[in-house]
């Protein structure tokens, strides 16, 4: 049975509606468009491990990472002939028509079919006659099968030769190369076979208008010089496959994983397609512009044929950003053994756990019988209705991509338990807040998890399973930091008091949360006592919490410490009007708004003056212009005043009069000198100094004492992809001096500055880097300087190198002037290059400068610093480099600023 309610399968079919089109696909301009000229967006799925097994994803890779290693090591346990009935199994059950009938509902217009050679055609090493092609049924068949089930929804197929003959990369996984044999780049007659193949698909399926088109070679990964033998197989499979078939549109991946396409541009065919793979890097604009750029130049459509293995957070983002740019993708992939990357999961059960334990230990080898066993079990858990469904997979690759609603992921009824995990789905500060969202390792130069516990969902909530064993569905969540909060969808059946049961563990003393309903508090802040250990659970009980039927959103926020979440049980022990109206909690919504949080909602106020509230600011009395029950949530008193408040204001709230009165008719009680927490965001002035602690909002970092000259706070505990965000007013457009104080032990730390628009659009404005400075106490100054304009910005402070800690920046004001256009002053020589590129010009002004060569992925692989001149004559040996497609960056010290894109051969 699916361990979720696939209910929500045929749910997302209303929620999307038809994504078809009839007809071939073809090529129009920048565009794949359908029969009518329509522009056409392919939001696919890829079967990978169906009919080329991945050694990451049967958790084998540490011994056999291949498909051939993966098989020797069944066939010493079970035999050849039993490791065929395996295999018979596997290809039987991987895909199915329910899993493509699944797809269709979740939302998912085409599939991508990652395919084996030899499931087609004989290894050139065991043809009878060498240089002849034996084809074999078996791939043809199952790729029958599929055409078929894709055709009965009205979705589209992506053939996609995943492991041609003989392997066409070093990176063995996948493509089943086996360096003891002739490799695709070594051997004519795998090149040979490889064209073959091509032709035999396309004869079969040359009238097939589901299939989108022909995806020739995935990922190539060989040192390939300038590409050209890469491009001319490409070109001999085009003339091969154009020779019977010119309907269906031809995919073209570059070398290295995809991403180089040195010499495969221009296109050669005139309904080509280019398809890069995007894997683990920063979800932006800039992240693609490289393949804008082909596209725009030689006026062609791109399609992103594999990325995925990231958190749901990185799928939307990634998603809705190829949308946003009109480019289709497949999303990698559907199943893998224990994942929350993907929508399905196959269990691993404990038989299973033992193959793996004796291949990767050795020890008392499974008995043949033990063994088929476990392996056939493992065919019947790839079925769908044998997996684990993970809806929020789904829900942020398809939904999310174009709302920002948030939907339940479960409806919990209270009286009754909320469990910590089943929290609502949606954009993470919508349905939930964690400080790691997803691995940006690509970018950034250093792995980042998101759910450390690697259980449940694929969020940035971190669950783990769980051994408590009360009121509990056998998962926890863990590592909560300061600030995070998660939103869960609640049905009250009966208003009411209500004792709050929650289930903790800890080994820490320092915890504390409380809940909020609708928005408004319903308890004080919670403590968490240390239990002893993180899996020693005990129950913090809370009595008195008033509540009102109804549907409702409660949410949990963490206030400090570090502690385990397992669930909140409510149970209704009486009637709402046994307790006091009182006072809970006092926030600022804005510069001019107060808001007074009570323990039960209000029914009506009876408008006599200020209703007797009285409100202080800095323990000055301050006139109170208007006061509202907030009319979302009556347990919400809003104040208005006239002055607009501060950040560093201290505000307290007294009330002494009778005119609040609650829905049980119980009028709330008087309060004085309650505090209101500011949040107000403190606006830092430009020039000036900003103390790293004052943000308003953070991604990942830490707070801790400093030893630093004026004491306070530094932060620290970074890694890259954190970020800081704090709101500058700059008093005049110019250059700036940027100070940065910083410490650490033994390595280099480096920031990048960017301002963040009302659309949440980064833009960058500059980075530095900082020295080791031999203690995380002790502390150094450098400075860079950056353009900015005049106004109120968000500016985004992005880790990009770890393990510092940072004190303060501090802005001086340099000098106005005009923006010298770089390119009008600097040459960059020669394109293509092979062994040196050449600066050559001048700079605005004497200054120093950074040259930095960044690859495709937007890794540096090179750099080098000028000392201040204002002629440039440099000569960059590239020889090292790998051959590809290369961005120099040219960085002066007033800020400016120039990229230049180039080809090594």
């Amino acid at each position: 049975m699916l361990k979720k309610n696939l209910i929500l399968v045929f749910i997302f079919s209303l929620l999307v509606g038809s994504l078809s089109a009839q007809g071939f696909l073809k090529r129009q301009g920048k565009d794949i468009v359908d029969e009518n000229g329509n522009p056409y967006i392919l939001k696919g799925m890829g079967l990978g491990g169906w009919m080329l097994q991945e050694g990451y994803m049967l958790q084998t890779a540490s011994f056999a990472n291949p498909q051939y290693q993966i098989r020797a090591k069944i066939e010493e346990l079970i035999g050849p002939t039993k490791t065929d009935q395996f295999y018979e199994a596997w290809l039987a059950n991987h895909v199915r028509k329910i899993d493509i009938d699944s797809l269709k509902a979740w939302g998912f217009n085409s599939v991508r079919l990652p395919m084996h050679y030899n499931l087609f055609t004989l290894p050139i090493q065991e043809e009878p006659v060498a240089g002849q092609h034996t084809w074999l049924d078996k791939g043809f068949v199952l790729t029958d099968s599929l055409i078929s089930w894709c055709k009965q929804n009205e979705m589209y197929v992506v053939l996609d030769l995943h492991a041609a003959p003989g392997g066409q990369g070093q990176d063995a996984g996948i493509s089943d190369y086996n360096p003891d044999l002739p490799s695709l780049w070594e051997s004519q007659a795998n090149r040979d076979k490889t064209v073959a193949i091509w032709r035999r698909l396309a004869e079969r399926y040359k009238d097939e208008p589901w299939i989108a088109g022909y995806d020739l070679i995935n990922e190539p990964n060989w040192p390939i010089p300038g590409n050209f033998a890469l491009k001319g197989l490409y070109q001999d499979i085009t003339t091969s496959i154009r020779e019977v078939d010119t309907t269906h549109i031809i995919f073209i991946e570059g070398n290295w994983f995809a991403n180089d396409f040195t010499n495969l541009t221009p296109p050669w065919d005139s309904n080509m397609v280019y398809s890069p793979h995007k894997y683990w890097s920063i979800n932006d604009q800039a992240s693609i512009q490289w393949v804008l750029d082909i596209r725009q130049q030689h006026n062609v459509p791109l399609y992103f044929g594999e990325t995925g293995e990231n958190s749901n957070t990185w799928f939307r983002d990634a998603a809705h950003l190829f949308q946003e740019n009109g480019i289709g993708w497949a999303w990698w992939p559907m199943k893998k053994v224990e994942s929350i990357a993907g929508p399905l999961s196959v269990d691993k059960t404990t038989d299973y756990e033992v193959l793996l334990n004796f291949w990767n230990n050795g020890g008392s080898q499974p008995n043949s019988f033990f063994a088929e066993a476990a392996l056939m079990d493992l065919t019947e858990k790839l079925k769908l209705e044998n997996c684990t469904y993970h809806p929020d997979v789904i829900d942020a690759l398809i939904r999310q991509t174009e709302s920002d609603e948030v939907i339940p992921y479960k409806t919990s009824l209270i009286p009754g338990t909320v469990y910590a995990t089943d929290f609502d789905m949606g954009r993470a500060g919508f349905a939930y807040f964690d400080s790691d969202l997803a691995n940006y390792s690509v970018s950034t130069g250093s792995y980042s998890s998101w759910n450390n516990g690697w259980s449940y969902r694929n969020d940035g909530v971190d669950i783990e399973k769980s051994q408590n064993q009360v009121n509990s569905n056998g998962y926890n969540v863990g590592w909560v930091k300061d600030g995070e909060w998660m939103q869960y969808d609640v049905n009250i059946t009966q208003d009411g008091l209500y004792t709050l049961e929650s289930r903790l563990a800890t080994q820490e003393t320092n915890g504390r949360f409380h809940l909020e309903l609708d928005g408004a508090d319903i308890t004080r802040t919670i403590y968490v006592p240390s239990t002893g250990g993180w899996q020693s659970w005990q129950t913090n009980t809370l009595t008195n919490i008033a509540l009102t039927s109804g549907k409702a959103k409660l949410r949990f926020y963490t206030d400090g410490g570090e502690y385990n979440l397992s669930s909140f049980t409510f149970t209704r022990t009486g009637d709402m009007d046994a307790i006091d109206t009182e006072f809970l909690a006092g926030y600022t919504e804005d510069a001019t708004t107060i808001q007074v949080h009570l323990n039960k909602p209000l029914t009506y106020f009876v408008p006599t003056g200020s209703l007797d509230l009285l409100l202080f600011v800095n323990s000055t009395s301050v006139p109170i212009a208007s006061v509202e029950i907030d009319s979302l949530n009556t347990r919400i008193v809003k104040l208005k005043v006239n002055s607009p408040l501060t950040s560093s204001d201290v505000i307290k709230v007294s009330y002494t009069g009778s005119q609040l009165v609650a829905v049980d008719n119980k009028a709330v009680v008087s309060f004085f000198n309650k505090p209101i927490q500011n949040d107000i965001p403190i606006v830092h002035d430009v020039p000036g100094r900003v103390e790293c602690e004052d943000f308003f909002f953070q991604s990942g970092i830490s707070l801790e004492n400093t030893s630093d000259i004026g004491g306070g706070q530094n932060i620290g505990f970074l890694d890259p992809g954190d970020y800081l965000d704090y709101n500058i007013n700059v008093a005049n457009s110019g250059t700036y001096q940027v100070e940065f104080r910083t410490a650490a032990e033994s390595e280099i730390g480096g920031v990048e500055l960017q301002l963040v628009d009302a659309q949440g659009v980064a833009t960058s404005i500059g980075t530095a880097d900082f020295p080791s400075t031999g203690g995380w106490q002790v502390w150094n100054t450098s400075s860079q300087n950056v353009r900015l304009p005049a106004g109120q910005h968000q500016l985004r402070v992005l880790i990009t190198k770890p393990l510092f800690n940072f004190n303060w920046m501090q802005f001086s004001f340099l000098a106005s002037k005009e923006e010298v256009a770089l390119k009008d002053l600097v040459q960059v020589f020669p394109n293509p290059a092979q062994e040196s590129l050449f600066i050559r010009g001048e700079w605005p002004k004497p200054q120093e400068a950074e040259l930095r060569i960044y690859n495709l992925t937007g890794q540096e692989v090179m750099g080098r610093w000028l000392p201040a001149s204002s002629q440039v004559d440099q000569e960059l040996p590239i020889n090292k480099l790998v051959p590809g497609v290369y961005f120099l960056q040219i960085l002066l010290e007033d800020g400016s600023m120039m990229r230049e894109k180039f080809v090594k051969r």
